[in-house]
């Protein structure tokens, strides 16, 4: 008899906790299923996996575990098996021999061979261009304007401590970035200088791309704040209607949002569901956001200016949800929102006993925050 995984792994931390485990210390309850060993994240959305192979498809004489490369796109996700090391050394060999080149990508050989032969200036470039995300934890933890000639070595030694704490760094790269700053010394203050600069325009580039996101988010507030505002709007259906424009920016909502991959089938067979029992709304079919992040079901209901928010709202909001669970195969988490200009005394008594996943917003809620603080920031970056 095969004898079963010994740990729960939480997918949020990694963390192998025991058996009976209900909830990780991280306070994810999520946790991989029981053929998956082990994970190690590239990103939030891609993970590599150590899975074990179904009974059906193993052979005795092969191992029963493999590499999985696991995808999550919204609302679904994607995986692809790797059962041996000559099926991996195939791939890896196409990515770096044939495609990688076609790209324009550089092995770190070539990038090591460039870091010894060219001179420190383009050495930065190259390695600002290829691997950004060490050039800024060299930003953010170095104070290169203010560092002398003695200074130097120091810098390069706590540069390859930095790197070495990076998830991604292996010893070669750590070594090259040291060579790299261990050139300094011999071009003197004006080597400073001169990659203080090349970093500085590295970082400007990056502030250029945020500060753009973040002009084009406060224009999206203003005719947000201004639709929501005029009765008249709500007439709109389709593409120019107010949940449809909120649907392209939840992160209005919530900054997690800003992901949510809409569902227009569900929101339909809503739709149709309620016209069915409510023959007199056949001419005005409900509106509302219905979209997925990960497996939470997002639902926003905004009523116009002149309604009040009462309990009969938080009621149809929560027809939704029933409609939706009755209607799809997947197992959803639901979170509903209701916003609307004033909120009435009796529904503001009553909400405290609903469960969390109902939350009650006014206008000023769902617009002053979110534009106050992309206002600040935009204000910081064009300083």
């Amino acid at each position: 008899m095969e004898a079963k995984k010994e740990y729960k792994l939480c997918q949020k931390c990694l963390k192998q906790n025991p058996i009976t485990t209900v909830e990780c210390s991280c306070g994810s309850a999520k946790f991989a299923p029981e053929y998956v060993k082990k994970i190690a994240k590239v990103n939030r959305q891609f993970s590599v996996q150590v899975t074990e192979i179904a009974k059906e498809y193993r052979s005795n004489d092969k191992p029963h575990t493999r590499i999985t490369l696991y995808k999550w796109w919204p609302g679904d996700h994607s995986t692809v098996h790797i059962n041996n090391q000559e099926e991996w050394n195939k791939i890896k060999g196409i990515i770096e021999e044939d495609l990688g080149p076609f790209l324009g990508w550089k092995t770190k050989k070539e990038i090591l061979s460039i870091l010894e032969k060219e001179k420190y200036k383009e050495n930065a470039k190259t390695l600002s261009e290829n691997h950004p995300e060490f050039v800024n934890e060299i930003i953010n933890n170095i104070d290169f304007s203010s560092a002398d000639e003695k200074d130097i070595l120091r810098i390069s030694d706590a540069i390859g401590s930095l790197l070495k704490a990076l998830q991604n760094a292996d010893d070669s790269f750590v070594n090259a970035t040291k060579k790299l700053i261990e050139q300094l010394p011999k071009q003197g203050k004006r080597a400073i200088e001169d990659l203080t600069e090349l970093l500085r325009q590295w970082t400007l580039r990056q502030i250029t791309a945020i500060s753009s996101e973040v002009k084009y988010r406060l224009d999206t507030i203003g005719i947000f704040s201004k639709a929501i505002m005029d009765d008249k709007t709500y007439e709109i259906r389709g593409d120019g209607s107010v949940h449809r424009i909120l649907e392209n920016a939840m992160w209005i909502v919530d900054e997690r949002y800003w992901l949510l991959h809409s569902n227009e089938t569900l929101r339909t067979i809503v739709g149709n569901q309620i016209v069915k029992t409510n023959k007199s709304l056949k001419s005005k079919r409900p509106d509302f956001v219905c979209g997925t992040v990960g497996n939470k079901m997002i639902i926003v209901e905004i009523k116009r200016p002149s309604h009040e928010l009462t309990t009969k709202d938080l009621d149809q909001l929560e027809t939704y949800m029933l409609i939706i669970e009755q209607n799809s195969s997947e197992k959803y988490s639901f979170e509903g929102y209701l916003v609307g200009r004033k909120i009435s005394i009796d529904l503001e008594k009553r909400l405290k006993f609903r469960g969390g996943q109902f939350k009650v917003k006014t206008y000023s809620d769902l617009i002053d925050d979110v534009k106050k603080r992309y206002s600040e920031y935009y204000k910081k970056l064009n300083k």
